[in-house]
């Protein structure tokens, strides 16, 4: 299968078979109602009459049988129809596309240069063309598949008399491609048709709902859905562990069972918040929502559009932080976007829009819950502390590749051609902040990343975090005590000693007019002061989102 085959699909053909049977099967209904109503004629009550019913019975039973297979056919045909079709319109925006960018499509999806010396925009675009056109071809080849398959299950008489509708008699929707890349997820996500897309959603909602490329709102949409399932696999596995517990005469003393209740609990407590969350900010973006792969659960929270936002921020938190911070992430991020607009309005780029994004996707070490799992055994000897936890680099070199791809897949689902992205990173969230923009690759979508009350982020100037120069910023207050762990060096050097641009959080009066407060101690950057205004961090921050960091206070 390829791009040609694809175009060359006659869908009139196929429109032709579904109108063929669609009147087969009106007859075929026809001629059954007609058998029904001789059978019930009042006055024929002999024996021959009986043998008649009998045989019109087997007639019918066979006509039963003959109308489910044409159903099914005829339900394919109409898929088909509809698949192809919109393969058809993809392949077509696809070369007007490689067009546009002086470079044609081959029909096995590789690219045709224009002539003249590579550029990085045009590596980029060839490598967009080339997942697109390869999505569509393996969409085309997933189509082939189930079509041959549904066909052999009608010939075979498998279908029974209202199964049409069942799984394994139309088509059905692939899954993602395994470990595919943010690109890879988009261009899976555009050549499914609008029916398999729905399916997805319904059917298969943890396909889509935490894979970064996929637009924002099926991802909110799918991870909403999942609140119940999730909430009764918990409610059952809490039952599991307690039920074990009480049977084992020593309890939790000789397994870690009692460990993973608490975890277990604590995953339904989340589910608590989450659903709150949910229904408090009904126009927000649940982009990413884990309780199965690490003891935590994980979990993003945009407020905007991030996929039609001109700015848009990704907030990574540090120790401590869990679901139950995200709705105090949240409000930091509501604050974070008004002052942004506000920002935007007063430079007079009223039309420019903003995202901010609370996201919780790695799990942060914490000094709560069970000892054993939390804290290495070296440091447990040290003493419990989020300063001792601090200088731990495990977690965030976990979390770097999974907060790099999730910029990778903001940039890739955008509809705004290179939306202006910033990274904000607090406390150990800016160690694992740094690695994931060491770890972006070729592809750098993030523009500006700023570093507040940080330990350390391993690199000394923008360059080592593939930023344009005086396009990373720190922000530091006097008395965070994060200066213990900075003297140490475990995280890199130490943040003020960079030569990135360091930031005030002194008070200050900013150039709109406004006498804002200092921050202090080590969790007030991004919060708002009594006044309800932002203090000098937060509006520090605010202005670097919007693009304008020559208005930062330094």
């Amino acid at each position: 299968m390829n791009l040609r085959d694809i175009v060359q699909w006659d869908t009139r053909a196929l429109q032709a078979v579904q109108r063929s049977l669609s009147v087969r099967a009106a007859t075929i209904r026809l001629v059954q109602d007609g058998l029904a109503d001789i059978g019930r004629l009042p006055a024929w009550q002999d024996a021959a009459a009986d043998a008649a019913r009998r045989r019109f019975r087997i007639v019918a039973d066979d006509l039963s049988g003959e109308a489910t297979a044409i159903a099914v056919v005829e339900r394919l045909a109409r898929d088909l129809v509809d698949a192809v079709t919109h393969l058809k319109v993809e392949v077509d925006g696809l070369r007007e596309a490689a067009a546009a960018h002086g470079m044609a499509l081959s029909d096995n999806g590789d690219i045709i240069d224009a002539p003249g010396p590579p550029v990085d925009a045009a590596a980029t675009r060839r490598d967009e063309l080339r997942a697109a056109a390869r999505a569509l071809i393996l969409q085309a080849e997933d189509l082939v598949a189930d079509a041959a398959a549904v066909l052999a299950r009608a010939a075979d008489g498998a279908a029974e008399p209202g199964e049409t509708d069942r799984a394994g008699t139309g088509l059905s929707a692939p899954a993602p491609p395994p470990d595919g890349s943010p690109l890879d997820n988009r261009e899976y996500w555009e050549a499914l048709p609008a029916a398999q897309r729905r399916e997805v959603i319904e059917q298969h909602p943890e396909w889509v709902g935490s894979r970064d490329g996929i637009p924002s709102a099926v991802r909110h949409e799918a991870n909403v859905s999942r609140f119940d399932d999730e909430r009764s696999r918990w409610e059952a596995e809490r039952v599991r562990l307690r039920d074990g517990l009480d049977r084992n005469m020593f309890g939790g003393a000789f397994t870690e069972d009692d460990a993973r209740l608490w975890y277990a609990e604590q995953k339904l407590r989340d589910l608590d918040d989450l659903e709150k969350l949910v229904r408090d900010h009904p126009d927000g973006r649940l982009m990413l929502l884990d309780l199965q792969s690490g003891e935590r659960t994980m979990a993003a929270f945009a407020l905007g559009d991030p996929d039609s936002a001109d700015h848009i921020s990704v907030t990574t938190p540090g120790i401590d932080t869990t679901v139950a911070s995200l709705r105090g992430m949240t409000d930091e991020a509501a604050a974070l976007k008004a002052e942004t607009e506000r920002q935007l309005d007063l430079a007079g780029r009223t039309s420019d829009t903003v995202s901010t994004i609370a996201w919780l996707g790695y799990q942060p070490p914490t000094t709560t819950g069970p000892g054993n799992y939390d804290v290495p055994f070296i440091d447990q000897n040290l003493g419990r502390g989020w300063l001792v936890d601090s200088w731990q680099s495990d977690r965030a070199t976990a979390g770097a590749p999974k907060l790099a791809s999730f910029y990778e897949g903001l940039d890739i689902a955008s509809r705004t051609p290179d939306p202006h992205i910033t990274a904000l990173g607090h406390s150990y969230g800016s160690y694992t902040q740094g690695l994931a923009l060491q770890d972006a690759g070729p592809r750098q979508p993030v523009d500006d990343a700023v570093f507040y009350g940080s330990p350390g982020f391993d690199a000394n100037d923008e360059s080592d975090l593939g930023l344009a120069p005086r396009h990373g910023f720190v922000m530091r207050a006097h008395d965070d005590p994060i200066t213990v762990a900075d003297g140490f060096g475990r995280l890199g050097p130490d943040p003020v000693q960079t030569h990135l641009e360091q930031l005030s959080v002194r008070e200050a009066a900013t150039p709109d007019g406004v006498q804002r407060e200092d921050a202090n101690g080590h969790s007030e950057y991004p919060r708002p002061s009594g006044n309800g205004e932002l203090r000098t961090s937060g509006y520090n921050m605010a202005v670097i989102v919007a693009g304008m960091p020559e208005l930062a206070i330094r």
